[in-house]
């Protein structure tokens, strides 16, 4: 593997590697703020009494752009690998197809359950305190939840598809698998430096997420499992168990104060730089890499 290694970085074919990421990355980034502004530029920013007054408006451009984002930010990419690659976009695995929903739903049930486990374990040892359940039923709760949503499975999606369907494949057959994985971690858990708590742990958990997604994208053959684990575990951990932002009255079903080890369960802003998640996400990492080794060897259905 060492040999390999050395060969790829003789050859400097990871500047091409690096520089194809970077064209579709920054595009892609683009994509996401520029749809906002275009549809965000009719209101009048300027003047808030206006902007009460259109906050229905408003909040259908959100929701509008997030979803224009989506599909841009989809044939953008396809577009990159077509011709700054000048490889089949199928490879990129995700195609629109019959397993599409299948897999999305699979992984938003998955990651709901796997953050469900871990509130409620938090709970039982004290780390939560339920302040207030929210109405479900509350007009302002729904409509706040539904642009969560709207808004959560853009970033999922976008992140999923800029880093492991285009970032991953664009180096498969060139850059040799652990520095592929490796470098595809660093650069997601990278993504996330802005953040209060980021650090060491959160800096080591996030690529070990990043690793179970490449996992999950490898077993499934199919990127659609991934996002929706992504959207799905952003989106109830802020909008349905309040673990991300505690406080956050109609913006999360369920009120809380998190009162546990930092260490363990990460801070208010990254709940990823605690040890908890990274726990979590080493062992079903190692679980997908050991079916992944039993169906490579026969022993378990593909």
């Amino acid at each position: 593997m060492l040999h390999q290694v050395a060969q790829f970085m003789a050859r400097r074919v990871w500047y091409a590697w690096l520089l194809r990421v970077a064209i579709c990355s920054a595009g892609t980034l683009l994509i996401g703020p520029l749809s906002a502004a275009s549809l965000l530029w009719f209101f009048p920013t300027g003047d808030p009494d206006a902007l009460r007054q259109m906050q229905g408006w408003l909040i259908a451009a959100i929701i509008v752009s997030s979803i224009v984002a989506m599909v841009l930010t989809y044939y953008f990419v396809r577009l990159c690998f077509r011709y700054l690659d000048q490889r089949d976009p199928s490879e990129l695995r995700m195609d629109i197809n019959a397993r599409m929903p299948v897999m999305l739903l699979s992984g938003c049930i998955v990651s709901a359950n796997v953050l469900a486990v871990i509130f409620l374990f938090q709970l039982a040892l004290g780390w939560i305190e339920v302040k207030s359940v929210s109405d479900p039923f509350n007009s302002l709760f729904l409509l706040s939840a539904f642009t969560s949503l709207v808004q959560f499975a853009s970033i999922g999606f976008a992140e999923e598809v800029r880093y492991r369907a285009y970032g991953y494949a664009s180096g498969e057959g060139s850059v040799p698998l652990p520095v592929l994985v490796v470098a595809n971690a660093v650069i997601y858990a990278l993504l996330h430096a802005q953040y209060n708590q980021f650090g060491i742990i959160a800096l080591v958990n996030l690529m070990v997420i990043a690793g179970f997604y490449i996992a999950a994208l490898h077993f499934f053959n199919s990127i659609w499992f991934g996002v929706g684990f992504h959207f799905a575990w952003d989106f109830t951990q802020v909008s349905v168990f309040g673990l991300a932002f505690s406080g956050t009255g109609n913006t999360s079903l369920i009120v809380i104060e998190q009162s546990g080890p930092p260490l363990l369960v990460g801070g208010t802003a990254l709940i990823e730089a605690g040890l908890l998640y990274f726990v979590v996400f080493a062992a079903a990492t190692s679980l997908i890499v050991y079916l992944l080794r039993q169906r490579s060897a026969g022993v378990a259905p593909v």
